[in-house]
Formats: structure tokens, sequence, C-alpha cells
């Protein structure tokens, strides 16, 4: 909540803006004009519209604080901005396919060329808009550089095809496609291994057993789980090491929890084996 607070809306607007005009003239370069390339480009842009408006809402959602539904917060909530995107590209990915499927001789016209530069400035001029609104959509302007890859791709592709031969153009197409499934698969991994409560790396587990030990506790036992790339939930078992007034006892976990929490966003449960 506090991020979408900070973004400015006006900048917000102006940036979706450009994004959709970027989509909507390669559309028209693809289609119109003839290149299968810009066409496949374009249902991308869409589709990375898509993506970033469900990041917005689920991000929001996934802030929410635990209520009597969901104990432990709305963290994996999350991940629905990321599901969405993928459903939005595996959309594209089957009209692309569909698209490519027909390899009869076709005419690309100069003027997709002239579409796809200008189609590459108006997401230029989105990333670098986006560089300024916050640390949020810097990471979306990251995200979004793919797109300038695929329109220098596009530019090339449609250029060859309408001075050279139409298969130029087609490969360009092709590329972009591969790409999506590439993408695809990549993200899919990603979602697969959180939402499998994959245990973080060796190396977290022994800087948390370091911590517990310097606070005078010996490490009975440890479970721990990724939610995403900054929490993890995680139950330990602990010996307080010879005895301890009980107020004392209850200070020293509450501080490692803390701590736990500060350094390393591990939000976990401390139990005292007996």
């Amino acid at each position: 909540m506090i991020i979408v607070q900070s973004i400015n809306k006006k900048l917000l607007v102006i940036i979706l803006l450009l994004s959709v005009s970027g989509a909507i003239v390669k559309t028209i370069g693809g289609v119109i004009f003839g290149s299968r390339s810009l066409f496949v480009d374009a249902l991308t842009c869409f589709a990375n519209i898509v993506a970033i408006i469900s990041t917005i809402y689920f991000y929001k959602a996934s802030l929410m604080p635990p209520d009597a539904d969901h104990h432990y917060g709305h963290y994996k909530l999350g991940f629905g901005g990321t599901i969405v995107s993928m459903l939005a590209y595996s959309f594209v990915a089957g009209i692309a396919v569909s698209t490519l499927t027909e390899t009869s001789r076709y005419h690309v016209y100069i003027q997709a060329v002239w579409m796809a530069v200008a189609g590459f400035f108006l997401y230029l001029g989105a990333i670098i808009l986006a560089g300024r609104a916050g640390e949020f959509f810097r990471a979306y302007a990251v995200f979004t550089v793919s797109e300038l890859i695929e329109s220098g791709i596009v530019i090339v592709a449609s250029l060859g095809g309408a001075m050279v031969n139409y298969m130029i153009d087609y490969v360009g197409a092709l590329i972009i496609t591969i790409y999506i499934f590439i993408e695809l698969y990549d993200t899919g991994k990603k979602v697969i291994m959180y939402l499998s409560d994959t245990a973080p790396p060796q190396e977290f587990v022994d800087k948390v057993r370091r911590l517990v030990e310097e606070h005078g506790f010996s490490l009975v036992s440890i479970k721990m789980r990724r939610i995403n790339d900054n929490i993890i939930h995680g139950d330990i078992v602990v010996k307080s090491g010879g005895d301890i007034d009980i107020k004392e006892l209850v200070k020293r976990i509450r501080h490692v929890k803390e701590e736990l929490r500060e350094k390393y966003g591990l939000d976990c449960s401390i139990e005292i084996s007996g």
C-alpha cells in the first residue's frame, strides 16, 4: 500500500498511455503493413500491460495484514500477478504459433519498419519515466527492456522482409515466439519452487544457526520454507543452556525473533526444548 501511494498518479497514467500507444502502433504495423514479426511483438506488448496491472493489484493484496482466513498474512497472493502474467503470455504464445503455422508467401511493406521504430521510442519513453516513478516501477522498467530488445529484432526483421525476402520477417516472428516460451518456462519454474515450500540455501540456515547460538541457545532443530524473495517462514527448537529466569528467557527469545526478521526476513516461531 505504501508503494502505491508513493507513485505519481499522473506519471503512472502517462507510462500506461505510452505502453498502450506502443502496442497499438505495433498492431497497426503488423496487421495493415503485413509484418508478422511486428504483429507478434504487438501481442507481447498487450500481455506486458496485463502483466503490470495484475502485478500492481496482487502486490497490494499481498500487503494486507493477517486476518481470520489468513493467519500468516497474504504474502502468497503476490504470486497472483505472476500467474495472470503467465496466462496472458500463454494466450499470446498460442496466437503467435497459430500465425506462424501459415507459411505461404506474404508481403511486408516498408511502412511496417517505421511503425516498429515508433513503437520502440514509445516504449523507450515509458521505460525512462518508469525509472522515475518509484522503486516498484523501476523494477517494471527493467522488465520492459525486453520489449526494446524485441523491437530491435523486429526493426531488422521487418526491414529485411520488406527489402529482401519475407522469410527474414518470418524468422524474426519465430525468434520472438521462442523467447516467449523460454520466459514462460523460467517463470513457471520459479513459481513452482516457491509454491512447493522450498527450503532456503544451506548458507542461510548456517547464518540463522550462528545468530541463535550467539544469543546463548543451542539449536535442536530448524525448519524453514521460502514464501517469496524477501520472506521466509520457520519453526525453530532450541535449548536454553542453563537455568534462566522465565522473564529473561522470554525477552531473549523475542530479541532473537526480531533480529532474525530484521536481518534475514525470517518470520519464525521459537520453541524451548525440555
